[in-house]
């Protein structure tokens, strides 16, 4: 009898921007004590925790959309789906997100061998992370 995974999928959206990530989860690898040690890597773990009502599980999810949309934001932005394929290797984009800029970095736990959910349990699926364009932005003269 095959054992059916504990996946589920949570966006993480900026709350002033129209910037969101697509997750998906894997709870039954990002259990509270795995989370528990991921939080606790990083800066300000007490007060992610507080805002997720003591959900640490949340709270490291919701970290690891900020990651994603920071890192996406840094290299020009991203804009792709679950059926996305991408420019020069036909491969959805997804996957190479997760690994280079949530896996790979310091304090997530690293990749596991033909698993995208990586050690932290947590793989993006779908992006929206736009760089504001020469619209979005205006000028204003100020006095020094």
């Amino acid at each position: 009898m095959t054992r059916s995974l504990n996946i589920k999928r949570f966006k993480v959206k900026d709350s002033w921007k129209d910037y969101e990530v697509l997750l998906e989860v894997n709870l039954d690898r990002l259990t509270p004590d795995r989370a528990e040690l991921i939080n606790n890597f990083w800066g300000g773990s007490k007060f992610r925790v507080i805002q997720e009502k003591g959900d640490v599980v949340k709270a490291v999810i919701r970290l690891a959309g900020q990651t994603l949309i920071n890192a996406m934001l840094q290299q020009g932005g991203t804009d792709f789906h679950e059926g996305t394929k991408g420019a020069l290797l036909g491969d959805n984009p997804g996957p190479i997100w997760t690994k280079d800029d949530l896996h790979n970095e310091e304090g997530w736990g690293g990749t596991i061998d033909e698993d995208n959910f990586g050690w932290c349990g947590i793989r993006v699926v779908a992006a929206a992370v736009d760089m504001p364009s020469y619209e979005d932005v205006a000028i204003a003269e100020v006095e020094p």
